[in-house]
């Protein structure tokens, strides 16, 4: 099983696990072309496993991956959520439905 495991902010983890976010967005950097590009273009994943915080006890979601794309366009700031005043390439992951949540 391929599973793309990323960390986030508790406000985010809880929009994800209450089901209002469906989207998550990365920066197009070449760390996330290692995780999110192959070969053939972007990789597919059989789930997406967040997790808030670090340690033993973390809380976690397992989501379904639905797929992803690199879009261009004004990527809003995960930190104050404001438009940046460029367009700019970011990943857009697509989550499906959450298969299991632990520690929440």
């Amino acid at each position: 099983m391929d599973i793309l495991q990323l960390t986030l902010k508790k406000q985010w983890f809880d929009l994800i696990a209450s089901g209002d976010k469906r989207f998550e967005y990365r920066e197009y950097k070449p760390h996330w072309w290692s995780r999110l590009l192959g070969k053939g273009g972007i990789r597919n994943y059989d789930e997406v496993r967040f997790i808030n915080g670090y340690g033993k006890d973390r809380p976690f979601i397992r989501i379904e991956f639905n797929g992803a794309a690199i879009v261009e366009g004004k990527y809003c700031s995960p930190e104050n959520n404001e438009p940046l005043d460029h367009d700019q390439k970011y990943f857009v992951i697509s989550l499906g439905e959450i298969l299991e949540t632990g520690n929440v």
